[in-house]
């Protein structure tokens, strides 16, 4: 199975819809636990001014979690395969809305090195959470295609970080852009078990 060479975020309800997510700035950091990848048409300029355009932005970020180094069996789709965790952070005006989901992906690269990707097939996504004015042009939805990155993790974390100070800040309630490790186990769990992903929330 291959992925499409464009990375898009694509609605597969009665009126198919497609949200673009190949043109941005995309990094990638590595820790104990998991590989992130960040994806945004934001700076970080823009996504760290709280006080600021941050109320009436217009853009998105999108966060997919490596979940593991592929290994023989842990995968139901392909031995070369891995697990992910999908976040896209919609930014409409005064709005935003929080995407969340899972899926399967061939790593492409080393861990460590410049220039590291993944090749995102199998997914699905639904709204997570969103301020009240958010309009849900997607949900049902499936993320696929290419996705390389640079090795940044400073200005990967920071990204990540401010998106969640803007999320927090708009639905008055604590959010991180990214589950913590143990909730990644469990979506992966339930996403080889049946891409079922009703029980995992931000936290």
């Amino acid at each position: 199975m291959s992925a499409p060479e464009r990375l898009e975020f694509t609605s597969i309800g009665d009126t198919p819809r497609t949200f673009p997510t190949a043109d941005g700035n995309a990094t990638y950091s590595l820790d104990l636990a998991n590989t992130s990848f960040i994806l945004s048409d934001l700076t970080r300029e823009q996504l760290q001014n709280p006080t600021g355009n941050s109320a009436e932005l217009f853009g998105y970020v999108l966060h997919v979690e490596l979940l593991w180094v592929p290994l023989a069996g842990k995968t139901a789709i392909d031995p070369e395969a891995t697990n992910i965790s999908i976040r896209l952070i919609v930014f409409s005006g005064h709005e935003v809305g929080i995407y969340g989901g899972g899926g399967f992906a061939w790593p492409k690269g080393e861990p460590g090195e410049e220039d590291y990707g993944v090749d995102i097939v199998g997914s699905n996504a639904t709204l997570l959470a969103a301020t009240n004015g958010f309009k849900d042009l997607l949900s049902p939805a499936q993320l696929s295609g290419r996705l390389r990155s640079k090795l940044n993790e400073a200005q990967n974390k920071q990204t990540r970080r401010a998106a969640s100070q803007i999320v927090t800040n708009a639905l008055k309630r604590v959010q991180w852009v990214g589950p913590r490790a143990s909730e990644l186990q469990k979506q992966a769990l339930n996403t080889t078990a049946g891409m079922d992903n009703s029980n995992f929330v931000l936290r």
